[in-house]
């Protein structure tokens, strides 16, 4: 027996955490199994294509956020232009029910599955005397009054906002992906860069600039100076690329898998006159984010 939700819980933010907080609580409380029903692709990718949002969150990053939130299972769904015309009925009779055998139902404001969204809140306690579970129904997460959702949150990552997206988020913003060779031109300058590849193309790439990062790679941390952009001063593709200064590293980590955790944007990408006004540009933006870790790293210790 299970209690269990079912979502796309892109971003996994402060909304979808009190969700989830509740569907673990239940499980605790009543000696079930917690369990999570995503998808690996934003459904609005197979629905609407071309004006799908980007993700904010990929499904390796999602399955391992729901895992440390401990979710004991977490269903990875992949939503075909197929599942989208299966009825909410079909979905509950033939694949919720007999496969998880849920004892409790959890649903948020905006939960839904189905073909038209019609697995809701109504459609899910209408049927619950038939199949023998309970509904529970989690209010929405409000800041300011609004529901916090994944729209707003995107619209703050490609404003420059990255303060305001991390607190709804309850974390900082992470891209993921692998290191790729880049041009080497960092490397030249003193400062040589991981340039990262998304393992998901559609993931939500923040504004453009530089941010101060926290990376993990091969099972270490380390901080980082990212720069999303085009770097107009050294490259005249136009092509925004990710690339981050790993602070007090320098080895061979092509192929290898990173995460690059934005913790704070320090400012915005700019055009300099030359390689040596850039240097200095940089130079800048490393004494600010050593700084900004010695802060960080006080904070910690005196907490």
């Amino acid at each position: 027996m299970t209690v269990l939700s079912i979502g796309t819980f892109d971003g996994l933010h402060l909304g979808h955490r009190k969700l989830l907080t509740r569907v673990h609580d239940i499980a605790q409380a009543e000696g079930l199994k917690s369990v999570i029903i995503t998808y690996r692709e934003h459904p609005a990718i197979t629905l609407k294509k071309d004006s799908a949002p980007k993700m904010l969150c990929p499904s390796a990053l999602k399955k391992q956020e729901l895992i440390s939130l401990s979710i004991d299972e977490v269903a990875m769904l992949d939503f075909t232009p197929e599942m989208a015309q299966i009825t909410a009925l079909q979905f509950l009779d033939e694949y919720l029910i007999p496969t998880w055998q849920p004892s409790v139902i959890v649903m948020g404001y905006d939960s839904h599955f189905g073909k038209d969204k019609a697995g809701d809140r109504k459609f899910i306690q209408d049927h619950a005397a038939v199949y023998g579970y309970r509904v529970e129904y989690v209010e929405p997460e409000l800041d300011a009054g609004v529901p916090i959702s994944s729209s707003r949150i995107r619209k703050l990552l490609e404003a420059a906002d990255l303060k305001e997206a991390n607190r709804l988020m309850g974390r900082p913003y992470c891209l993921l992906g692998s290191v790729t060779h880049g041009t080497a031109r960092g490397r030249e300058l003193g400062f040589p860069t991981a340039n990262l590849t998304l393992a998901n193309p559609h993931q939500l790439i923040p504004a453009e600039g530089i941010y101060l990062s926290q990376v993990h790679l091969e099972g270490q941390t380390y901080f980082g100076l990212t720069n999303i952009g085009k770097s107009p001063t050294l490259k005249s593709t136009g092509i925004i690329e990710v690339e981050t200064f790993l602070i007090g590293f320098d080895s061979d980590i092509y192929g290898s898998t990173m995460q690059v955790k934005l913790l704070k944007y320090l400012r915005e990408e700019k055009m300099f006159a030359d390689s040596n006004e850039l240097i200095r540009a940089m130079q800048q933006d490393l004494t600010q984010a050593q700084s900004l870790i010695k802060e960080m790293e006080c904070k910690s210790a005196t907490s």
